[in-house]
């Protein structure tokens, strides 16, 4: 890998920068910075930044430690390609989710914004199950999703799974703005977000992007 920066630095150095870069993109949830020297130093976590940018992807801060993704114009590219795009009925059922588990609450004011996406309440089958989905559609699109770590069941019922502590600022801005258009479309919020959508040019729809698998 052509960094130049991980080639300047030490033997010992450069395998602190590697343990770190192995540890955001395999881990389930986010690394705390004191777990590793190159994320807790400003300059080794720089070069991380290098390495994984030399490949498409980028760290990102959340929820007091560290993961990685890809970055948007990766993402916005494999998306495009068609790579790594779910398909329609697990889109659907992802999307129920979406709303019944942050959107719905977040709306009514039950959870705060910045909570992680992870951190909605779980939707019960048979709530899913009244969203007009037939039992065959929902078993199998419950379970590919589940595979791919994009949702996780939980003692109540399914929630989003870790995939979605992996979105960039950008990703996760734009999922917010859709929740808010479709759980509460007559609010002055949607209608800021349907102003300002109607003079920038916007990127394609999050349900559309590709997922990471660490």
């Amino acid at each position: 890998m052509d960094v130049p920066a991980l080639h300047a630095l030490s033997h010992n150095r450069r395998a602190d920068v590697r343990a770190a870069v192995c540890a955001v993109e395999t881990a389930m949830l986010p690394v705390p910075s004191t777990h590793y020297r190159a994320l807790a130093e400003t300059p080794l976590r720089m070069v991380v930044e290098q390495v994984l940018a030399a490949s498409g992807r980028t760290l990102l801060a959340v929820g007091g430690g560290y993961l990685s993704g890809y970055s948007d114009e990766i993402r916005h590219r494999l998306a495009h390609e068609g790579i790594g795009v779910l398909p329609r009925e697990d889109r659907a059922v992802l999307t129920l989710i979406l709303l019944f588990s942050v959107a719905v609450p977040r709306a009514s004011g039950t959870t705060l914004p910045e909570q992680l996406w992870t951190q909605g309440e779980p939707v019960p089958r048979e709530q899913l199950k009244g969203c007009q989905v037939s039992d065959v559609v929902l078993t199998g699109a419950l379970q590919r999703l589940t595979d791919a770590d994009l949702v996780r069941r939980t003692r109540t019922g399914y929630a989003l799974g870790h995939q979605f502590l992996r979105l960039t600022p950008a990703l996760g801005a734009e999922l917010f703005e859709q929740l808010i258009l479709l759980a509460d479309p007559d609010s002055a919020l949607a209608e800021s977000i349907r102003r300002r959508r109607a003079t920038v040019p916007t990127a394609p729809a999050p349900d559309h992007e590709v997922h990471d698998t660490p």
